[in-house]
């Protein structure tokens, strides 16, 4: 197979070692898996992943997008969004999940040939550039959280981008590697680290529907989260879930699939089994949040009332459009629901919540 030429990347988490050394291995390993499929989820969609090493993720291809460093601070508000969720729900008191926030994330990106090998079943790559970028995780950047380019990388940005890299120099037995480095650390202070969280009340809807189930308050809850039965009420073709923070609802995410290319994502930001549950999602190009609200009238009976409200674009065309997709939703979606559904319609798929989807 001929050599191929492109973009390597390593995205590390920093710390591993030492927190496993000194916390407990089975809830260590887990903050790990979800941390790295994190970093996968995002690396991946422009690269191919070659390798998880660890505690770090080997990635590379021949394209990244235009603005490859706001691609890869994209990632890291991601991981940290993930290892802010984890510091959140976790209530365990071992030494793992205390000790939490102390990793932390950087990226070595290098550009130039590399060549597939395979063995067996398994395809590694081998090539000086394979070599030198995995050299380059070990350093002298003066900070714990940064991307670190060579400039045959950095050579690939248009000269606006490079101009934000401070040169660095790398002396290794084979040479020197003259690279440019971005510190990220002050990034996890950003409020795109943090997933927000906005509950809605009644006092700040634009649109509130309310039905009575005729079911205990425990089995609508169940039926709202379970993703079949979030496929069947919605009449999409598939819904794909993916768990949030230590596997909890809290950043997880339904992938409503309505057809080729159509993917609708509703992500949780905050729930209170089986209270409370909020969610975004995105409506006719706006973004929704949606506050679902349960509550018991009887042990047989649950009142459940959705709130929405919509970001309001900017411009008095923007709050036009946040109006008449608010109007139009309601019209369309929401009163067609009954004000009562009977536990027989909620097991044929027929529990109105989310509709707007």
């Amino acid at each position: 197979m001929p050599a191929q030429r492109g973009h390597l990347v390593l995205a590390d988490i920093s710390g591993y070692t030492a927190f496993v050394a000194d916390t407990e291995l089975e809830h260590s390993r887990e903050i790990l898996n979800e941390l790295l499929e994190t970093l996968v989820r995002g690396l991946s969609e422009h690269l191919v992943i070659g390798q998880i090493e660890g505690d770090a993720i080997f990635a590379l291809g021949q394209r990244l997008p235009p603005d490859p460093l706001a691609w890869l601070e994209e990632c890291f508000f991601r991981f940290h969004r993930h290892l802010n969720l984890i510091k959140r729900v976790t209530t365990c008191p071992c030494r793992a999940c205390a000790n939490v926030g102390g990793l932390t994330l950087k990226f070595v990106w290098h550009h130039g040939e590399w060549m597939p090998q395979r063995f067996g079943d398994k395809e590694t790559y081998v090539g000086n550039a394979v070599n030198a970028v995995h050299r380059l995780l070990k350093n002298k950047v003066p900070s714990r959280e940064y991307v670190l380019a060579t400039r045959d990388a950095i050579e690939q940005l248009p000269e606006s981008a490079g101009g934000r890299f401070t040169a660095h120099r790398e002396e290794y037995d084979l040479g020197a590697v003259e690279c440019g480095w971005i510190d990220l650390a002050p990034l996890r202070d950003d409020p795109r680290s943090h997933d927000e969280v906005r509950t809605i009340d009644r006092a700040q809807a634009q649109i509130e529907h309310e039905i009575v189930v005729e079911l205990p308050k425990d089995q609508v809850w169940a039926a709202a989260t379970d993703p079949a039965s979030r496929q069947r009420w919605m009449g999409v073709q598939r819904v794909d879930f993916k768990p949030g923070a230590r596997h909890t609802l809290v950043g997880a995410e339904y992938h409503c699939v309505h057809g080729p290319g159509q993917v609708g994502v509703f992500r949780v930001a905050e729930a209170l089994e089986p209270d409370r549950m909020t969610m975004t999602l995105p409506v006719m190009g706006l973004r929704c949040w949606a506050t679902v609200q349960l509550e018991e009238l009887d042990p047989r009976r649950t009142r459940l009332i959705t709130r929405y409200r919509f970001d309001t674009p900017p411009g008095p065309i923007g709050l036009l459009r946040r109006v008449f997709v608010s109007w139009l939703c309601d019209t369309m979606y929401f009163r067609k629901y009954p004000g009562t559904i009977s536990a027989e319609a909620v097991r044929r798929g027929q529990l109105a919540t989310g509709g707007a989807a």
